[in-house]
């Protein structure tokens, strides 16, 4: 696959917009091929597939960010090099940008089994069993949304960065409700891969579609979960979530400009000195990506591990190239757009929570023994998250009563909440044992813009959270 924006053009853009006064050129163009696939109970609802392309300019000029699209069919015409500097205007924010290191690079994912290449009767037959295997007695409906896309983006800039990346990717997600003699319960699973069809692994696939009916059927019949304030262990996919939503939008520079939790705490206590929160864009466990893997953001920035918070102590902020110049920060590589039709925005990309030392960190069997008498919570659903004030509340789709250190029961799926930086200071214990990063794959939606992200992590005791209420 190749991009579809000719060599000449960009060079003649960068040159066009430095001509007329441009002290910094960005074309990013870029191609996407995509397959959806949604069946819901049996039927299916949607079969999708095509290709979107086109290209993104961003110039500064004078302190205004300029930010300019075309699509395929525009992009050799005269609409692209006609393009005017905008006039002052008094709700233009002046910006700057932090220095970056010019680089050259190409990476491409190749995969033995490319989604673009297989095709969509396999795709839809793959879809079918693994959908059927969510119904059993007591599943009242079921739906599995299947998508793949790869993505193939060159990023060019006038200061000499030359970034070609493809990506491909592909999710499968499954829902299933159940009714047990008048209640209602919903289970969803979700399988999600940066790379081939290979790594989707159908039989893994049919299963999360078996775990989907059992589970939501499972918590039809389940004990009510009791509310109030209980000592907790969470579980990967928790861990998460709460770094990602709870704490992490936090944590992007660019809330600084209205209001974060974390504003004016760098070098502050914010939680156990047993953690680490972290945001890293090359995370890989056991030679699987995570589902927010990028080599370079939309800046052509290097990407890498940033510790947001080390030994409980605040230590960085997320950042894109004008968040660093603005706020005095390091550089995160951390600029994210959804497509070539978006601006890049500072946006997450694996975030997890992780022990501060490896001798601190204990197996699961350990922290099930740690807790006692208490809940085992295990894979978020949704919820809502103030980060001005850090203030969360998630869905838990399974709750297990543990006494003694021993799994005895699983009970009705609940709620729980919570200030994130009280949250992050009673974690009392944590893993060693990261959860498959593949089942905490998703989207992070963002000023109308969704991109991939993940992982998972390893599970944390929380000494005390509200459940329920």
């Amino acid at each position: 696959m190749s991009v579809p924006i000719p060599e000449e053009l960009v060079e003649e853009l960068i040159e066009g917009w430095l001509a007329k006064g441009a002290s910094y050129v960005e074309c990013r163009s870029e191609v996407e091929r995509r397959t959806v696939i949604e069946v819901k109970d049996r039927e299916v609802r949607r079969l999708d597939f095509g290709i979107s392309a086109g290209l993104a300019l961003r110039a500064l000029v004078e302190g205004k960010m300029h930010f300019i699209t075309f699509s395929l069919d525009e992009a050799d015409g005269l609409k692209v090099r006609s393009e005017e500097v905008m006039p002052d205007k008094p709700w233009i924010t002046r910006s700057s940008l932090a220095e970056a290191e010019p680089v050259k690079d190409e990476v491409r994912v190749r995969p033995a089994k490319p989604p673009a290449e297989a095709s969509i009767e396999e795709k839809l037959e793959m879809v079918m069993e693994a959908h059927k295997a969510c119904f059993r007695e007591g599943i009242k409906t079921a739906s599995t949304l299947y998508m793949d896309f790869t993505v193939l983006k060159h990023i060019r800039t006038s200061e000499g960065t030359d970034v070609l990346m493809e990506l491909p990717y592909a999710i499968v997600r499954h829902e299933a409700t159940a009714e047990v003699s008048g209640r209602l319960n919903s289970h969803r699973a979700v399988w999600g891969v940066l790379g081939g069809l290979e790594l989707v692994e159908p039989d893994k696939v049919v299963g999360l579609g078996e775990e989907a009916g059992r589970k939501a059927i499972e918590g039809a019949k389940a004990k009510k979960c009791p509310s109030g304030r209980f000592r907790v262990l969470v579980d990967g996919d928790l861990n998460h979530l709460l770094a990602h939503e709870a704490l992490g939008h936090g944590a992007e520079a660019d809330s600084l400009r209205i209001g974060s939790m974390l504003k004016g705490k760098m070098g502050k206590t914010v939680g156990s000195p047993l953690i680490n929160v972290v945001d890293d864009g090359r995370f890989e466990l056991d030679g699987i990506r995570g589902f927010g893997w990028i080599p370079y953001d939309d800046e052509g920035v290097p990407t890498g591990r940033t510790v947001i918070i080390e030994r409980g102590v605040l230590r960085s902020y997320m950042t894109d190239r004008t968040t660093a110049a603005e706020f005095s920060l390091p550089l995160t590589g951390n600029a994210r757009a959804q497509s070539w039709a978006h601006p890049p925005i500072v946006r997450m990309r694996n975030t997890f929570i992780e022990p501060a030392s490896p001798d601190e960190a204990m197996t699961n069997e350990e922290l099930l023994e740690a807790l006692g008498d208490g809940l085992l919570l295990r894979t978020g659903r949704g919820g809502q998250v103030d980060p001005i004030r850090g203030v969360f509340t998630f869905g838990v789709q399974e709750v297990y009563r543990v006494e003694g250190g021993e799994v005895r029961e699983r009970l009705s799926s609940t709620s729980i909440s919570g200030n994130i930086l009280v949250v992050l200071k009673k974690i009392g214990a944590i893993g060693r044992e990261f959860d498959e990063p593949r089942i905490s794959a998703g989207f992070c939606g963002k000023q109308m813009q969704r991109v991939p992200v993940g992982v998972s992590g390893p599970w944390l005791l929380i000494e005390e959270i509200l459940v329920g209420g």
